[in-house]
């Protein structure tokens, strides 16, 4: 629908011109709607008035390009999104007039809103896939060390029973015990890095700042790479949203992973940052570094699986990073108060579509 649109010196609305489109777009004669502007005013949804004058002032005032966008709801009941641009000039009166197009929009808008609902359902899937993981993976590591390490103490016990009592000039069967002794307490220790590989139980036990520090520890002695870890709380106790622990741990875990396989580091530096709003981890290293492109590869899922993580809980996440010049991540997440219900608080609300 063309128009020109006179805003005058009282700030009194009006339609000066209205062209033909105005029936098939608001369902109103040009006639009808030229003679009372209030009519249109009258269409505009509640929530989007404000802006619709807010944006025809601010115009008035610098005569800057007016652009507004929102919904107008017709007499029949009809919602509809439409998108006004419209430049103005100063009339010799002192007014100001404007001359531009207001288009229908509706079905751009409903497939934009339809795929930001999409997509915010592609992430609670995401996010109940991990959680779901996460579960799975401590009902395992508990049978693994209960059950399976259980298993393995009585049989070491039992052997050493019959080890006891086995005539000392048996020299085969007394040998024969101590192999089997032996592949027990691989066995043991197996289940263990097992169990502690699906879930850490000095996460649970002594919190984030600890886990980070013994992981940071572990991977140092694995590979060879030094680790440097500075944290802010004296106390080494942050508390933590159960589920938000567990992702901070398995984030540091994914760039430690990415460090050993990619960076061909030989430092990394982990800062932990706890203050009353959130809590930030930073992983840095010396490594070679990679690209922008290398980053928006198809299958970058670690840094990709970095991101849903944070996103789930509302936070932030960055990578720095340049060929030759190391690897910066930075992951900032809110604190969740520790009684929150991941399926309550923790995801953003679905946005509706009207």
């Amino acid at each position: 629908m063309a128009f020109q649109l006179v805003l005058d010196q009282n700030n009194y609305f009006s339609f000066s011109y209205i062209g033909d489109g105005s029936q098939a777009l608001l369902g109103i004669e040009p006639a009808d709607l030229a003679a009372d502007a209030n009519q249109f005013l009258k269409l505009v949804h509640p929530e989007d008035s404000p802006s619709f004058t807010e944006s025809m002032q601010l115009s008035a005032q610098n005569l800057s390009f007016w652009s507004w966008e929102g919904r107008v709801v017709l007499a029949s009941g009809e919602l509809k999104w439409l998108t006004l641009g419209s430049s103005p000039q100063t009339r010799v009166d002192g007014g100001v007039e404007w001359e531009g197009l207001v288009v229908n929009v509706t079905q751009t808008k409903l497939d934009e809103l339809e795929l930001v609902r999409s997509q915010q359902q592609l992430r609670e899937f995401s996010s109940h896939i991990q959680d779901a993981k996460e579960q799975e993976r401590l009902r395992i590591a508990r049978e693994v060390h209960d059950e399976i390490g259980g298993l393995l103490t009585a049989i070491k016990m039992d052997l050493a029973w019959l080890k006891e009592r086995l005539p000392k000039t048996k020299k085969l069967l007394t040998d024969k015990t101590t192999t089997i002794e032996n592949l027990v307490d691989k066995a043991m220790t197996a289940a263990r890095n097992l169990a502690h590989s699906l879930r850490p139980g000095y996460l649970d036990s002594f919190g984030i700042v600890a886990a980070i520090e013994m992981e940071a520890c572990e991977f140092e002695q694995r590979t060879g790479i030094k680790c440097l870890l500075t944290h802010n709380d004296e106390e080494m106790e942050i508390d933590l949203h159960p589920d938000v622990s567990i992702a901070m741990f398995r984030i540091f875990q994914e760039s430690l992973t990415n460090i050993m396989k990619h960076a061909q580091a030989s430092e990394v530096r982990i800062l932990i940052q706890n203050s009353p709003d959130n809590i930030e981890l930073t992983i840095s290293d010396n490594g070679r570094g990679f690209s922008q492109d290398a980053r928006l590869k198809p299958r970058s899922f670690g840094l990709r699986g970095i991101q849903e993580r944070v996103a789930h809980f509302g936070g932030q996440v960055t990578f720095i990073s340049a060929p030759g010049q190391g690897t910066t991540v930075s992951v900032t997440v809110p604190h969740i108060p520790l009684d929150a219900t991941p399926g309550d608080t923790l995801t953003q609300p679905q946005q509706p579509l009207f």
